[in-house]
């Protein structure tokens, strides 16, 4: 039996989003101690570090790079810190970071320099995990993450409220270094139907199971390129909530979701 779904429950759309994406805070904090704060924060098994919401800055950041006791840390999660561009250099570049999967950088103002440092990491190689949001990132930063090798592990990237344009996502389009993604989320950026039409082109995305590009200010030709598009053939979900998508979009979904189990929401 075919199975579709058309969603107009704004309130229903982000729960995967929400658990990838939320982060017990921390409590705002002039000139913090970073040992005393990791010796409260770090998990027992020494796996898991929340710093959520301390503003510990780029000082902080850079204390954080040289200690050893994160040695096996898998789980960093950054929210809120403001680390800037030269906090996350150190962190990139320290040795005790090396066994990194999930990185949570919300809300830190890395701009193009700041993922750079990632780019440019000898050590942050494992990713599995990688949390963007409202960093400021645009096309530098989007190209050089595309050219490298250390994302060859990434399934989830979330770039929500940055600066991705049409040229910026076809740099990641282009890119075959990141043949294991599944989860990717471009929600609030300027990839409109341009950069609609050049990932629904891509050939590169083909183990995606949810693409979020939700208000984009994408039309019905970049939405119906979108559901048309047979690359992505193991995709579950595909939200394009709060772009500008009329009766051609939902007669392409009703055509295209028949014989398969996939969920859009176009509103």
């Amino acid at each position: 039996m075919a199975f579709f779904h058309i969603s107009f429950r704004i309130a229903a759309l982000y729960p995967l989003l929400l658990a990838l994406c939320l982060a017990a805070p921390g409590q705002v904090q002039a000139g913090v101690d970073i040992s005393a704060l990791v010796k409260s924060r770090l998990s027992q098994d020494g796996k898991t570090l929340d710093l959520s919401r301390n503003v510990i800055g780029a000082k902080g950041a850079k204390e954080l790079a040289r200690m050893e006791i994160l040695s096996g840390l898998e789980n960093l999660l950054l929210q809120g810190n403001r680390i800037g561009h030269r906090g996350m250099k150190a962190l990139a570049q320290s040795p005790h970071l090396a066994n990194l999967k999930h990185l949570d950088l919300w809300g830190n103002v890395l701009g193009d320099l700041g993922l750079k440092a990632l780019v440019d990491s000898p050590h942050i190689r494992k990713l599995e995990i990688l949390k963007l949001w409202k960093n400021e990132v645009g096309e530098d930063g989007l190209r050089l993450m595309a050219e490298s090798k250390n994302f060859l592990r990434l399934q989830t990237l979330l770039l929500n409220n940055n600066l991705v344009t049409p040229s910026a996502i076809g740099y990641l389009a282009a890119s075959a270094n990141f043949p294991n993604l599944v989860i990717v989320s471009l929600y609030r950026n300027e990839i409109q139907d341009e950069g609609a039409a050049i990932i629904a082109s891509s050939k590169n995305f083909a183990n995606l199971t949810h693409l979020y590009l939700g208000q984009n200010n994408i039309t019905d030709a970049g939405a119906v390129a979108l559901v048309k598009s047979k690359n992505f053939p193991k995709l579950k979900l595909l939200d394009l909530v709060k772009n500008h998508l009329g009766r051609p979009t939902l007669q392409a979904v009703i055509e295209e979701t028949k014989g398969r189990s996939i969920q859009i929401i176009v509103r």
